[in-house]
């Protein structure tokens, strides 16, 4: 089989963009599987990974632009459509914040809630 020149950078694109993808599947189910549900050790294809990246950028952008949450101490974390919020809040205001961005986002099907107050 001959390859073009010009499809050789296409096809490196497509090998990288493969491999990311798989990384990040193999990551969220080995890697962080004390997060997950045990529902979510089956496998994940490349479309569902590539959907629970999307609805963590999404909310990690509405919390950035939200005045009360303070974004950079929140851990977004999404399986299957379910987000996870990890981290320190320094009120309970902020807390149910961060809790209705993620729920407003389009795609999620529900919210954990891991983050701890002061004191």
């Amino acid at each position: 089989m001959i390859i073009e020149r010009r499809a050789i950078p296409a096809l490196l694109a497509g090998a990288m963009l493969a491999a990311t993808m798989s990384g990040c599947a193999w990551w969220n189910e080995h890697m962080r599987s004390n997060t997950a549900s045990a529902s979510t050790s089956e496998h994940r294809g490349a479309v569902q990974t590539a959907s629970d990246a999307t609805i963590t950028a999404k909310v990690k952008t509405a919390m950035a632009a939200d005045a009360t949450v303070k974004a950079r101490n929140i851990d977004v974390d999404t399986v299957r459509g379910v987000v996870q919020l990890n981290g320190n809040v320094g009120s309970i205001a902020e807390r149910n914040r961060a809790m209705e961005i993620a729920r407003d986002v389009s795609g999620v099907v529900a919210v954990r809630d891991n983050m701890k107050l002061p004191g």
